[in-house]
């Protein structure tokens, strides 16, 4: 008797799922296609914790022009670990890794000027992921920095592009 109420609470709660999960595809279809100001609403997002979740899934479904347009935002969240910084990447990482390897050194500096070792380790974690001569170079930098946990990075991932080899 217990094993039956169990099964049928159950399939109850995969049924709510499913409805919930239609809902919210239908809900992120219609905010897509209806909404107006949905880059300024996504950005918004992306500063408040409990909406950034949301906000970066749908920077997937953006056009590359509208992406592009979050690039400095997104790439101020990659720059210190939370809870959604995978989010953070693939959302980056979504872009051409062509165009990722020429301008993201441009945008990272200012965060990486007065940066501690975790800006340093969340940029090389990414880096990896896009150009080789990225990690290269700020590993380099890192080594070479006066603050002795940054260079501890920098040695982290010198050993580690060691071991890739």
């Amino acid at each position: 008797m217990l094993e039956i109420q169990s099964l049928e609470q159950d399939t109850d709660l995969w049924h709510q799922l499913l409805t919930q999960e239609e809902a919210y595809f239908s809900s992120r279809q219609a905010f897509l296609t209806q909404s107006s100001n949905r880059l300024s609403i996504i950005k918004a997002a992306l500063d408040n914790p409990s909406e950034r979740a949301t906000a970066l899934q749908l920077c997937l479904y953006l056009t590359e022009s509208e992406r592009l347009t979050l690039f400095d935002e997104l790439i101020r969240l990659a720059s210190v670990g939370h809870s959604d910084i995978e989010l953070v990447r693939q959302a980056i990482l979504s872009l051409p890794l062509s165009w990722l390897s020429t301008h993201i050194e441009t945008v990272a500096e200012s965060l990486l000027k007065k940066g501690t070792d975790e800006e340093y380790r969340r940029f090389l974690e990414l880096y990896i992921n896009i150009d080789e001569d990225l990690v290269q170079r700020l590993v380099k930098r890192a080594l070479q920095h006066q603050d002795l946990d940054i260079r501890e990075v920098g040695e982290d991932f010198k050993n580690y592009l060691k071991l890739k080899q």
